[in-house]
């Protein structure tokens, strides 16, 4: 029950942050051959490629935190 509940508190604030910065704020999708080397080198133990897939993929976490 507490987890459901701080789950939506942060849906809300993530909506209200995304609604103040606006929509241009998201880095653009990355190309799949982008997403491809950045997947080998974080499985390579890259912690700057793991940031850089976390960072261009907040546009996709936006729209299902919307639609949810």
């Amino acid at each position: 029950m507490f987890f459901a509940q701080l789950l939506e508190l942060f849906s809300h604030v993530f909506a209200f942050f995304l609604h103040v910065t606006g929509p241009g704020s998201f880095p653009r999708a990355l190309t799949a051959a982008q997403e491809r080397q950045y997947l080998e080198e974080m499985g390579r133990g890259s912690r700057a490629a793991r940031q850089k897939l976390i960072e261009h993929n907040l546009r996709l976490v936006a729209h299902i935190v919307k639609k949810g």
